[in-house]
């Protein structure tokens, strides 16, 4: 299938239409976000801080004076949980790194050297100069790490290390905490909103899916709403502003389209101006030829009459119901005028020419070229409007279900595109 013609999106991420809706939200997303950071974050931290907060006396937390120093392998082993006396200088310089982890190598009083994984957070002063006591510990059995077991000669153990770190996590202060939240709450809020706006934006029509194009609802549900598409695919390939054929509407309902459609389209060229205006004129279009082989240039009427169908529901003057009841009535005229594509588009062609005379416009010929090359060529598109059985049945089903055989071979390779 040719790429030109798999349609048929100007506007796939939706970014060109009515944009200035998500700007105007920003603001709200400001006060929604102030009101997280200054309301809400001071209630979650006291949640935050008690959930990260380690009980008192729990390996890692300060020791009090109630907890045993240790001053030897036989202590840590003899005592449930123990702390130590620390010099600055060991905290400092005799360190091992592994991972995200640092460690330290201790020489106990009794001499043994040993390796302690410290929360330095909960050290606490003595009162002199360079001497610490440390956290609460447990003595630890494990498997060293290579890192630690460079210095496995110097060590007297390195199935066992003591841990004075625990499940230790380090506490935001209310501050960073609520500030750190806002901001989260910020981005989560800005995407939430950008997803809304596009998820909204399709099921409104107004742009195609970015990735899951098949979903479009503008697109046929069904054979008899494909068939009927394919009437007025000429024209819908005809405007810069059209987005063409398989779309039921031609375009997707942005903003200018569906401003145009109405003021222009609709309401100055055919003087419709609501719903009823617009089924009486189809009816018009379609009696005038319904029953009689006679008529002059039935194509141009007839497919005028499934185009503005289309443009109705685009403009939301009729819903899809009754787009397909009037599709399935006048395209079984069309069937019954004419014995092939070809046939239809001769004819439309034709009244199509007939009526730029009618008008005065001096290049009736040239447009009327322009319109059969486009013809020409989504008729040599193997997947194109005019690849579908011209006999297909066009028999009305409420709810949009009927015969799926063609527009699933037709939908089997399509992707809206940007052009």
């Amino acid at each position: 299938m040719s790429a030109r013609y798999k349609i048929s999106n100007k506007n796939i991420y939706g970014f060109k239409t009515n944009m200035y809706h998500i700007f105007l939200l920003i603001p709200v997303i400001w006060i929604l976000t102030f009101l997280i950071e200054f309301g809400l974050g001071p209630v979650l931290y006291k949640i935050y801080q008690k959930d990260v907060t380690l009980e008192e006396g729990e390996t890692g937390t300060k020791a009090g004076s109630e907890v045993p120093i240790a001053e030897s392998i036989e202590d840590m082993e003899n005592f449930d949980t123990f702390t130590m006396i620390l010099s600055g200088t060991v905290l400092k310089y005799d360190t091992v790194r592994s991972g995200e982890n640092i460690y330290h190598r201790l020489q106990l009083p009794s001499g043994e050297k040993v390796i302690a994984h410290i929360n330095r957070k909960a050290l606490q002063e003595t009162g002199e100069i360079g001497i610490y006591r440390a956290p609460v510990g447990v003595w630890r059995e494990w498997e060293a790490p290579e890192e630690i077991m460079v210095y496995q000669k110097n060590l007297a153990v390195t199935d066992h290390y003591i841990d004075m770190y625990g499940d230790y996590v380090p506490v935001l202060e209310e501050t960073a905490y609520t500030r750190t939240l806002g901001s989260a709450a910020s981005a989560w809020l800005y995407v939430i909103v950008v997803i809304l706006y596009r998820v909204i934006g399709v099921r409104r029509g107004r742009f195609a899916p970015a990735i899951f194009w098949k979903s479009d609802p503008l697109l046929p549900k069904n054979d008899m709403e494909c068939w009927c598409a394919s009437t007025f695919a000429i024209w819908a390939h005809s405007f810069s502003m059209l987005e063409g054929w398989p779309l039921v509407t031609g375009v997707h309902r942005n903003r200018k389209a569906v401003a145009n459609f109405k003021k222009v389209a609709l309401g100055e060229q055919w003087d419709i101006k609501s719903r009823q205006d617009g089924l009486q004129t189809v009816h018009e279009l379609v009696e005038k030829h319904a029953g009689r082989l006679d008529t002059v240039y039935a194509g141009w009427d007839l497919c005028r009459a499934t185009q503005l169908l289309g443009m109705m529901h685009m403009v939301k003057m009729i819903n899809r119901e009754e787009m397909d009841r009037e599709f399935s009535a006048a395209g079984k005229v069309i069937q019954q005028q004419f014995g092939s594509w070809e046939e239809m588009a001769e004819s439309y062609l034709g009244g199509y020419q007939a009526w730029l005379e009618r008008t005065g416009e001096q290049n009736a010929a040239q447009y009327t070229e322009r319109r059969k090359n486009i013809f020409r060529t989504l008729k040599a598109d193997p997947d194109g409007p005019y690849s579908l059985p011209w006999r297909t049945d066009l028999t009305w089903i409420p709810g949009g279900k009927g015969e799926r055989t063609e527009i699933k071979r037709i939908l089997f390779r399509y992707r809206a595109q940007g052009i």
